[in-house]
C-alpha cells in the first residue's frame, strides 16, 4: 500500500497549521464559544422550534393559560355555548341537593408516564371536602348546594406539587429574574408538533421591540396591535374573546348614580364601540342562559334624553352640575374618552381618569371582566359579595335568582331562573355591557405552520 499521499497530505496540513495558528486557535475558540452558547443560552433555536412571546409577570404558580393548555387540559370542558362535558373524566354523578359530586377518571399518564390516580389531583374550592374513594375516583363533599361544581373543572390539571400534565407538551428548561419566568422551553411529546421557546414581556411596548428585533417570531394576546408596522412579512389573526367583557360599573351607592333613571340614561348614551362586537348583556349570544329579548342600550340618544328627564323630576337640579368621574385602566383609555364625550352631550360634566388596577373609589369604572363558563355570576352580583360586587348593587330579586341557580340541577329550570336575573339587572342598570374584547396573534407568515400546530391541541 503506497503511503506516499497521505504523508504528502499530512505535511502539507502541518505547514499550513504553523503559518495559521493564530487563526486556528481562533477558529477553534469560536466554535466552542458557540457551543457554550448553544447550550447555555438556546442561542440558535432548531427549525422545529417556535418563538413565541407572552406579555405579563409570571410565576410557576400562575402561568397565563396559554401556556398551561399546553402543558395539561381539564377534567370538564365547556363547549362554546357553555355547555359542560366529560374531559378527562368519563362523567359524573350528583346527589338531588347538588351537595355531593363524583367523578370518574379515565386511564391516564402524566407527561413522566406515570399513570394518573385521582390522590395525584389538588383541589380548593371554599367549604369543600376532597376526597378519593379510589385511584379513579374524586369525590367533592359541599356544605352547601351548589350545582354549578363541574364548570370549576374547566382547568388543567397537575400532578400535585408540580407543573407535570396531561397536555401534548411538558417544560423542558425554566428561566427566571429574581421570583419571575423569564423564558420557558416547552417539548413536544409528539413529534407532529414544535417545540416552544417562550419569552416573557413585562408590557406591550417592551414586547413590540422583542419582536421587531426577531427575538420571537410571534406575539400572542397584543391589546393594541397597531403597535407593530405592518408589512408583507408579518400577519395578524385576531377571534373575539368570549370569556372576558368590556364593562363599566357604575357606583350605585353615589349621590347621583344611585337615581337608576341616571344610570339609564348613562348606559342609552354610551356609544357602540367602532369595530367591536357588542355584548349589551352579562352572558355570551352563544350562552344557553342568554336571553336574546333582554333589555338593549348603547348608542341609544332618544331614550337616553327620556331616561333623564326621569331623573330630574326626582333629584335636585344641582346634582347635575357635580363632577362625573370615568376611571380607565391604561389599555381602554381610547375607549375611556368615546364614552366620556358622549355623556358630556347629556349635559355632564364628565371627565376621564386613568388608573392601573381597580381603584378603592370610583364613580363610573371602565374595566375588563372575566366571564364565569357557568351562568352563575353570584359573586358579581349578589349583596353579599362585597369584594367583587364593586358595584354595590343590592338587589333581592337578583340575590333569590342567583341563589335558586345554584341549587337547581336541571338545565332548563336553571336557564329560566338566569333570564329573570338578566331582566332585572338589566332594568336597574348597575353596568354597562360594552363589547367582548378580541384577542390578537401577530406573528411572522413564514413560521404559520408552526403555529397552526401549537394553536391545534
Amino acid at each position: 500500500m503506497n503511503f506516499r499521499p497521505v504523508r504528502l497530505f499530512l505535511l502539507i496540513t502541518w505547514e499550513y497549521l504553523k503559518r495559521n495558528v493564530t487563526l486556528v486557535i481562533g477558529s477553534v475558540l469560536i466554535i466552542i464559544l458557540l457551543v457554550i452558547f448553544q447550550t447555555k443560552l438556546k442561542f440558535f433555536q432548531s427549525s422545529d422550534t417556535i418563538r413565541v412571546g407572552l406579555i405579563g409577570t409570571y410565576q410557576e404558580h400562575d402561568l397565563p393559560i396559554e401556556v398551561t393548555k399546553l402543558l395539561s387540559s381539564g377534567l370538564i370542558e365547556a363547549s362554546s355555548d357553555g355547555k359542560i362535558k366529560p374531559n378527562l373524566v368519563k362523567g359524573w354523578e350528583t346527589n338531588n341537593d347538588a351537595t355531593q359530586f363524583k367523578f370518574k377518571l379515565k386511564d391516564l399518564s402524566w407527561a413522566d408516564e406515570e399513570t394518573v390516580k385521582a390522590s395525584d389531583l389538588e383541589f380548593t374550592i371554599p367549604n369543600t371536602n376532597v376526597s378519593f374513594p379510589d385511584d379513579k375516583t374524586i369525590q367533592f363533599d359541599l356544605q352547601e348546594s351548589f350545582s354549578p361544581l363541574p364548570s370549576l373543572l374547566t382547568g388543567p390539571v397537575f400532578k400535585k406539587g408540580t407543573l407535570t400534565g396531561v397536555g401534548p407538551y411538558k417544560i423542558k428548561s425554566i428561566e427566571k429574574s429574581r421570583i419571575f419566568i423569564t423564558k420557558l422551553i416547552l417539548e413536544s411529546k409528539d413529534n407532529k408538533f414544535p417545540n416552544i421557546a417562550i419569552r416573557f414581556y413585562p408590557n406591550e411596548k417592551i414586547a413590540v421591540t422583542g419582536f421587531n428585533l426577531g427575538e420571537v417570531q410571534v406575539l400572542m394576546g397584543l391589546s393594541n396591535p397597531k403597535l407593530i408596522s405592518s408589512n408583507s412579512l408579518i400577519s395578524m389573526r385576531q377571534t373575539t374573546d368570549y370569556s372576558k367583557i368590556v364593562t363599566i360599573l357604575f357606583q350605585t351607592t353615589d349621590p347621583l348614580l344611585s337615581n337608576r333613571s341616571i344610570r339609564q340614561s348613562l348606559a342609552f348614551k354610551t356609544p357602540k364601540i367602532e369595530g367591536e362586537e357588542v355584548a349589551n348583556n352579562p352572558y355570551p349570544p352563544q350562552s344557553w342562559a342568554y336571553d336574546s329579548d333582554s333589555k338593549k342600550y348603547l348608542s341609544n340618544p332618544e331614550e337616553a334624553l327620556a331616561a333623564l328627564e326621569r331623573a330630574k323630576a326626582s333629584l335636585p337640579s344641582d346634582k347635575f352640575n357635580s363632577e362625573l368621574i370615568l376611571t380607565a385602566t391604561p389599555n381602554l383609555e381610547e375607549v375611556g374618552k368615546v364614552v366620556a364625550e358622549s355623556w358630556k352631550e347629556l349635559g355632564f360634566d364628565s371627565k376621564l381618569r386613568v388608573e392601573s388596577g381597580i381603584p378603592q373609589n370610583f364613580q363610573t369604572l371602565l374595566i375588563t371582566q372575566s366571564i364565569p363558563v357557568d351562568p352563575d355570576q353570584y359573586f358579581l352580583w349578589h349583596a353579599t359579595q362585597t369584594k367583587t360586587n364593586l358595584t354595590k348593587y343590592n338587589s333581592k330579586r337578583v340575590d333569590k335568582d342567583l341563589e335558586d341557580g345554584r341549587k337547581i340541577i336541571t338545565e332548563d329550570e336553571r336557564q329560566a331562573n338566569y333570564f329573570d336575573f338578566q331582566k332585572t339587572l338589566l332594568e336597574d342598570a348597575p353596568a354597562v355591557f360594552l363589547y367582548f374584547p378580541k384577542y390578537n396573534i401577530v406573528y411572522l407568515k413564514k413560521v404559520e405552520p408552526l403555529l397552526d400546530k401549537v394553536l391545534s391541541p
